[in-house]
C-alpha cells in the first residue's frame, strides 16, 4: 500500500489549485478583452463571476499550503483509495507522485472551442 502524508497532499492540492487559480487569473484577463455591447445582462454577470472563481481558488490555495504547514507530516494517507475518489487521470497521478507528474499541464492537449 503507497502511502503519503497528510502534509504532502495538502501540498499537491495546493499547487494544483493555485494553478487553477491562475487560469482562472487569465481567464478573467480575456473578458475585459470583449466587446460586450448589446450582451444581455445576465450573461454578463455571469462573466462576472470569473473574477470571483480566482479569488476563491487563490485563498483555497493558501488555506491548504498553511494547513500542511500546520499540520506537520500528519497521518499517513492510502494513495490508491485517494486517487479512486478523484476522476481527473491528471490529479491521479498528482496524488500518486507529486514530483514525477509535476511536468504534465492540465491543460495540456488539443484546444476544443465550442
Amino acid at each position: 500500500m503507497a502511502t503519503r502524508t497528510t502534509a504532502d497532499v495538502l501540498t499537491t492540492i495546493s499547487e494544483d489549485v493555485a494553478d487553477l487559480a491562475s487560469i482562472a487569473h487569465a481567464l478573467d484577463g480575456l473578458t475585459s478583452e470583449l466587446d460586450l455591447e448589446g450582451v444581455d445582462h445576465n450573461k454578463i454577470r455571469d462573466l462576472q463571476r470569473v473574477d470571483a472563481l480566482f479569488q476563491h481558488l487563490d485563498d483555497i490555495a493558501v488555506l491548504l499550503g498553511n494547513m500542511s504547514t500546520m499540520i506537520g507530516a500528519g497521518p499517513d494517507l492510502n494513495v490508491q483509495d485517494l486517487s479512486n475518489s478523484v476522476r481527473l487521470d491528471y490529479l491521479k497521478s498528482r496524488l500518486s507522485d507529486a514530483e514525477k507528474t509535476r511536468a504534465i499541464s492540465p491543460d495540456a492537449g488539443n484546444v476544443n472551442l465550442f
